[in-house]
């Protein structure tokens, strides 16, 4: 049984989720969850197969297993592409690129606000594609081309957590 799940087992009594409790999650989380522990409202949140937690109104998140502080900076970094954008907001998923707005998606990629992806034209980050479509304008998909680039963002994602996992564990 992964962490996470062990984490899900002890607090069966989850509280409903609040639009308050939704201001103090970083972008990067896949899932959480909200219930008491110890007397205090705490969230809990999954990074990969680890588990961090959180008392709002602190922004500040630890690591379940080892009790360790996440600083800001780690979490940013799990976001691809963040040292390529500006005005970054890591609660909200918003920045800047090339001075146009885009905002960052729940399907874990930056989009433009008429809903097209961001290409990037620098190298990317670590654990990010450096593969583009060519064909930008195009509505087209070929459901091949779809397949591989679901394939690329879960090996991107694999890579980004698995590095974000070792500079949790030290």
């Amino acid at each position: 049984m992964i962490f996470w799940e062990k984490v899900l087992l002890k607090y069966p009594t989850k509280l409903q989720a609040s639009e308050e409790d939704a201001k103090y999650l970083p972008i990067v989380f896949s899932k959480w969850f909200v219930a008491y522990d110890q007397g205090e409202r705490v969230i809990f949140a999954r990074i990969h197969n680890n588990c961090v937690w959180s008392i709002p109104p602190s922004k500040t998140w630890t690591n379940y297993d080892t009790s360790k502080d996440i600083s800001l900076e780690t979490l940013t970094d799990l976001v691809p592409y963040f040292h390529q954008v500006t005005d970054f907001d890591l609660y909200i998923g918003r920045a800047k690129y090339n001075n146009k707005d885009i905002i960052w998606t729940p399907i874990h990629q930056w989009k433009y606000h008429n809903n097209r992806t961001v290409h990037f034209n620098e190298t990317p980050t670590e654990g990010t594609n450096s593969k583009h479509s060519s064909d930008e304008a195009s509505n087209k998909s070929n459901p091949d081309e779809d397949t591989a680039q679901v394939e690329d963002l879960l090996r991107q994602a694999e890579t980004t957590v698995t590095s974000a996992i070792q500079k949790l564990s030290s």
